[in-house]
């Protein structure tokens, strides 16, 4: 399923080139409170595209994870539905600790693992190292949210070319590009915009 991931990856930054979505925390401050009645944490989280720009994240949940996959979704739902229709569904940490011969003090990292579920109920896993588990995890998350914004918009990046040659009547391409979407399209998760295409492949 790695595998898989990583060439479809390969795939949505061939298509959108430049605008392929690739986001990194810049920082982030995280309140906590432990009441037992309603513990929750309030995150809020400074982003930074690739493209230069920026966005600002602000959620709440019942840890820092959640509630950065919480605002990740809500803030990019509006712009990119499918992001309504994903479910956060595990989160690992695994310890990775590194001894060098001779040294006195161990080298210390976090690798985390998130799953998300999309729309049919299909698992995708992100990981992420780092030398914080808070940090590990986030980047994690952002990978998972990155992945789906990107592969909606291959899917109608694509559909915009393939209704592109269709209308020069150029079937070989017609047949490649029909092809690529049926492959991103088991990517994404459900959308009114994707479901539209979709029906008229």
């Amino acid at each position: 399923m790695r595998e898989k991931q990583e060439k479809m990856v390969a795939l949505m930054r061939e298509i959108l080139q430049d605008d392929y979505t690739e986001l990194a925390v810049l920082l982030y401050t995280l309140t906590e409170s432990f009441d037992e009645d309603e513990p929750k944490c309030r995150l809020t989280c400074h982003l930074k595209n690739a493209d230069g720009s920026d966005m600002t994240v602000e959620s709440e949940g019942v840890g820092v994870i959640d509630a950065l996959f919480n605002g990740l979704r809500d803030r990019l739902a509006n712009e990119y539905p499918s992001l309504k229709s994903i479910r956060f569904s595990q989160f690992n940490i695994r310890g990775l600790i590194s001894v060098a011969e001779g040294a006195s003090t161990s080298a210390a990292a976090a690798e985390a693992t998130v799953g998300i579920l999309n729309s049919e109920g299909v698992e995708f896993i992100f990981q992420s190292t780092a030398p914080s588990v808070s940090r590990a995890g986030m980047q994690a998350t952002v990978k998972g949210a990155e992945y789906f914004v990107n592969s909606e918009r291959t899917f109608v990046r694509l559909n915009e070319i393939l209704e592109h040659y269709r209308a020069e009547g150029r079937t070989d391409l017609v047949e490649k590009y029909t092809d690529l979407m049926s492959r991103v399209v088991g990517n994404t998760s459900y959308s009114d915009v994707v479901e539209r295409i979709k029906k008229s492949m």
